[in-house]
């Protein structure tokens, strides 16, 4: 008698803040992440999702609020990591060349998002945590980490927006895609 064959154990992984600026120019709005993670892990075990992001820096905002209660969503589910980096405070002087006047713009940059996302899948992959890792992310800077998870025997799927289809680097060096077309996020909601 033989044995049935083993599911695969999917560790998703989602760079969050990219995730979210490309939903909303598609015009999507409310996306529940947990389904989210359950739609793309149909066919596997689910391991985790990790979702990696960064706290708005003004905690008065209405932005901030908003992302505070998708961030305490996030963590009332067993099925999705949030892991958080930081916003960096910077400053930059601007001189006007027709009036001479100078102008300094306050702003903040993402740390740590990205780092974060590319180690956890290589030591997850040689910690043994999954056997397929689905990068959910537009950014070619992933393709060393994704190389390192192949070259422990595991595969890497793209997860993608229609507009990142673009990206032929993650086409080229990923196992496998998956489109999130307008038919895959309406089971999403």
């Amino acid at each position: 008698m033989s044995e049935a064959p083993r599911k695969l154990r999917l560790e998703i992984f989602v760079d969050g803040t990219n995730f979210r600026v490309v939903q909303l120019e598609a015009g999507i709005r409310d996306l529940d992440i947990p389904r989210l993670a359950r739609q793309l892990a149909r066919g596997y075990v689910l391991v985790k999702m990790r979702y990696y992001t960064s706290p708005l820096p003004d905690n008065q905002s209405p932005a901030y609020r908003g992302q505070h209660r998708f961030f305490e969503r996030l963590r009332e589910t067993n099925a999705v990591k949030l892991v958080l980096g930081r916003n960096e405070p910077r400053r930059e002087n601007f001189h006007c060349p027709r009036c001479g006047a100078i102008s300094t713009q306050r702003y903040h940059v993402e740390k740590e998002t990205d780092v974060n996302l590319a180690t956890d899948m290589v030591v997850g992959a040689h910690a043994d945590r999954y056997d397929v890792a689905m990068l959910v992310a537009g950014d070619t800077d992933y393709v060393p980490a994704i190389q390192a998870v192949q070259a422990t025997g595991r595969k890497v799927i793209w997860c993608h927006f229609p507009t990142q289809a673009h990206t032929d680097r993650l086409r080229q060096v990923c196992d496998g895609q998956v489109v999130l077309d307008d038919k895959f996020l309406r089971t999403c909601h």
